[in-house]
């Protein structure tokens, strides 16, 4: 790539570390061209991966594309000390969202099976056979570019498969993470919170015929054993109510929808508004310098921007519903749970 993994390195830890503001900007703009050159591989795995499923007869949901958030990356260096920058292999990152877990599974094997032309598969690391220990499920494939354009060549990228109730789930923690301004996804943040997440996660897998949480199985829990802990969390806490006020007030877009375009949208959590501008494939360049500089100029305040690219822009809030802060999936599978325990008569 145009920059070696030691200058990458070099400007992760000058960007942690620096008290002089000239070489804080300096390192943050290298970090900026740095992860803009990941959409060239983005736009490649895409190219090659969505018609190979197509013609195997995988039908997905949704696809969508984003480039790692800056306070995201400098988060993940900050709680994994031993981590450099250079090393971060979900810089950029697709997604495939599938109808349930048969296609999840007939993905994975074609995936597995078959290997783009223009990548390396370094790794993939199945977190729906082993889910974290926060409940996330998910399969992830890490693939290394191979390309003719030196600045490109070896960067590597994420692709994420999972099902339409495992996204449900993931979307409902980053949007109840935003709200919170904790990092709920990565374990951490109130307990109330985490407890809640992982009980849905397990009755999550249940409904998907797959294995709960490794805690759950070791206090020999099943079905309404959860489904009671999860009655009672939600009335002590009310997490569910929390979720269902959230929605944005406001939608704030120019009406422009390019085909497999980019978006920036921004989110300010107080007022709820969402504001979407939109590029066209060919802006790419101006979308990731805007991009940059929103998020120099919002580091700190309570809102949130981030650059994705979905075919179509209607699909924007089906791809990231937690930047819309819309759980209504999730809720939906939430107060079905709950009103199923009560009509069985589990509650005490």
């Amino acid at each position: 790539m145009k920059y070696s993994r030691s200058q990458i390195n070099k400007a992760g830890e000058t960007v942690m570390s620096a008290s002089e503001k000239d070489k804080y900007e300096d390192a943050l703009t290298k970090i900026n061209e740095w992860r803009t050159l990941h959409l060239a591989a983005l736009d490649a795995l895409q190219q090659e991966i969505l018609p190979l499923l197509k013609a195997n007869g995988v039908r997905f949901v949704l696809t969508s594309r984003r480039l790692k958030r800056i306070t995201s990356i400098l988060y993940k260096l900050d709680i994994n000390p031993d981590m450099r920058l250079g090393g971060m292999q979900d810089i950029g990152g697709l997604r495939i969202v599938l109808e349930d877990i048969d296609m999840l599974k007939s993905c994975k094997t074609i995936l597995t099976e078959n290997i783009p032309e223009s990548f390396d598969l370094i790794k993939m690391v199945d977190y729906v056979q082993e889910p974290k220990e926060s409940g996330y499920r998910s399969i992830h494939f890490i693939y290394r570019y191979k390309s003719k354009d030196k600045d490109v060549d070896g960067a590597k990228i994420e692709l994420q498969i999972r099902t339409k109730l495992q996204h449900s789930w993931a979307m409902a923690v980053e949007t109840a993470g935003l709200i919170t301004s904790t990092p709920l996804k990565s374990s951490l943040g109130a307990d109330e919170w985490l407890d809640f997440f992982k009980i849905v996660s397990s009755l999550f897998a249940i409904k998907e015929k797959q294995s709960i949480l490794k805690l759950h199985r070791e206090k020999k829990y099943n079905m309404y054993d959860l489904m009671r802990l999860l009655y009672k969390i939600n009335t002590k806490c009310n997490f569910s109510n929390t979720l269902k006020v959230l929605k944005v007030t406001g939608i704030q877009a120019k009406k422009e929808n390019f085909k497999n375009g980019y978006y920036i949208l921004n989110i300010d959590f107080q007022s709820k508004i969402v504001h979407i501008t939109p590029y066209s494939k060919e802006q790419e360049k101006m979308a990731s310098e805007s991009y940059s500089k929103l998020e120099k100029k919002m580091m700190g305040e309570y809102n949130a921007v981030v650059l994705v690219s979905v075919p179509k822009m209607k699909e924007l809030q089906e791809a990231y519903p937690s930047y819309f802060l819309d759980t209504t999936e999730f809720i939906t599978a939430i107060d079905t749970m709950i009103e199923n325990t009560k009509k069985i008569g589990l509650i005490e």
